[in-house]
């Protein structure tokens, strides 16, 4: 996409676009940031940089148009949310929910049944030189089974391609589940490395439980809406959670 047709969906001018990817606008307006992340369906904190995490960090229910009882399903963790991840990713897995909705519409029967239609026009012509030349009919009879194999039943086409096609995701996420982070490891790295960097540049024996109270609560503040009451509230069970965690406390009052 250009820039002036990113300029054209947000219904900015295409100047304002190209200052704020150059770099040239420092501050970009909230309003652009927060409707081009509306428009490619990422975070605001990824536009900015702050993370390489592209979703939003959060969701309303209502828009994943999930029916209850997946919801239900997925809170409780009756389905496996890694083997889920794996699936929505997979590149060929739109194709494949297009492939199971043409089954449920019959979109495809009509081609099948066009199929079937030159079998049987093969078949009756077989019949006719059958009786045309009964000294061939041993042959012509195996010919005309043939042919009536190569018959397809309404549905059977459909459910084919698409136990091939799920066979053939099942196997890509299989050979590659060694080597790929599943999408809940990343997050989880992602917000470890963030509360690092939060902390003070000093060793690592220097660092205080305020310290790491500090990062954390600055981590929830780039990641969730808290207000500084529950601000506070992070930073003294952050604090809390670090006092009785370690095994020594040192004389000088650092950990």
């Amino acid at each position: 996409m250009s820039q002036k047709q990113l300029a054209e969906e947000l219904h900015v001018t295409h100047s304002q676009i190209s200052h704020s990817e150059s770099g040239e606008t420092k501050n970009p307006n909230i309003s652009i940031v927060i409707d081009a992340a509306r428009f490619f369906h990422v975070s605001t904190d990824y536009l900015l940089g702050i993370t390489q995490i592209t979703t939003p960090k959060s969701y309303d229910i209502s828009e994943l148009g999930l029916s209850e009882e997946p919801v239900k399903r997925l809170i409780t963790g009756r389905i496996d949310i890694n083997i889920l991840n794996c699936l929505l990713e997979h590149e060929h897995f739109p194709r494949l929910c297009i492939m199971i909705r043409n089954f449920f519409d019959g979109t495809i029967i009509e081609g099948v049944m066009a199929r079937n239609q030159v079998v049987d026009f093969a078949v009756d012509q077989l019949t006719d030189l059958m009786n045309a030349e009964p000294a061939k009919r041993k042959e012509i009879i195996k010919d005309k089974q043939f042919l009536n194999w190569q018959k397809l039943g309404l549905n059977e086409a459909d459910i084919e391609k698409i136990k091939n096609q799920f066979v053939s995701i099942l196997r890509d996420i299989k050979s590659s589940m060694q080597n790929k982070e599943l999408t809940s490891t990343v997050a989880t790295a992602e917000s470890i490395k963030t509360i690092r960097n939060a902390l003070p540049d000093k060793p690592a024996s220097d660092i205080t439980s305020d310290d790491v109270a500090n990062a954390v609560a600055f981590y929830m503040g780039q990641t969730t809406d808290l207000n500084d009451t529950g601000l506070t509230m992070v930073q003294e069970l952050a604090k809390y959670i670090f006092d009785n965690s370690v095994p020594e406390k040192r004389s000088d009052d650092h950990w």
